[in-house]
């Protein structure tokens, strides 16, 4: 399944010449934290070294996640995405004879669209799991990237999980059930699932006091002086 996330950095228009104008933004942003679904997730730096070195070819940028609205693609050099010390960037080539075009540059240009996306899938054993306080944190080290979108900010739509994939990773670090963790998770109660885990535990066992021997020992005798 492929995600999506939305990250406050904002895409903004670049140029503009008598046919063509160019958005730039970032789709990600990286060792920031953001909230999914009762637990904390960040994007960790070279999260998408490999995706650019070994696809390139194959990415784009699409308006809002929208693969029937292509604003660029990297195989047509419309679109470039790059990776930079602050995140995923990217900037594709608006052809403003294009319907799609010409509405994604005056929504950026006014302001009525502001954020960037990115989607993405993330292959198994390419994320890492620790426990916090409050609720657990997990940084993606490696995505499997798709494209690269301007969105509306606050788009429900905009935003997807794979929780099978997310509760499958957690679930061997706390060695639970993959379903009842994704359960969890969808109801937005995997907080209550880690006090309940928590309380269920049991403590290890205390090592047993020596009970005092039974048999007699052999008396001994002292010397007199």
């Amino acid at each position: 399944m492929r995600e999506t996330r939305i990250f406050a950095a904002p895409v903004e228009v670049r140029g503009t010449t008598d046919g063509s104008a160019t958005i730039a933004g970032y789709g990600a942003v990286f060792d920031t934290p953001y909230e999914v679904r009762g637990f904390t997730e960040s994007i960790a730096r070279g999260a998408f070294d490999k995706s650019i070195a070994e696809r390139y070819d194959d990415l784009a940028v699409l308006a809002d996640h929208d693969p029937a609205r292509v604003l660029g693609t990297t195989a047509s050099g419309t679109a470039r995405l790059s990776v930079d010390a602050h995140g995923l960037y990217y900037e594709a080539d608006l052809d403003l004879l294009d319907p799609d075009g010409m509405s994604t540059f005056r929504k950026i240009s006014t302001g009525k669209v502001r954020q960037s996306s990115f989607a993405f899938e993330v292959p198994d054993g390419k994320d890492d799991w620790v426990e916090t306080e409050g609720m657990p944190h997990r940084t993606i080290r490696e995505v499997k990237l798709w494209e690269a979108s301007p969105v509306l900010w606050g788009a429900n739509s905009s935003t997807q999980v794979d929780l099978k994939r997310a509760a499958r990773s957690l679930s061997v670090v706390l060695e639970t059930d993959a379903g009842e963790t994704e359960q969890a998770i969808t109801e937005g109660r995997l907080a209550a699932f880690f006090d309940a885990r928590a309380t269920t535990e049991q403590p290890e066992d205390e090592p047993r006091e020596h009970s005092e021997s039974t048999e007699q020992s052999e008396p001994v005798h002292y010397p007199f002086t």
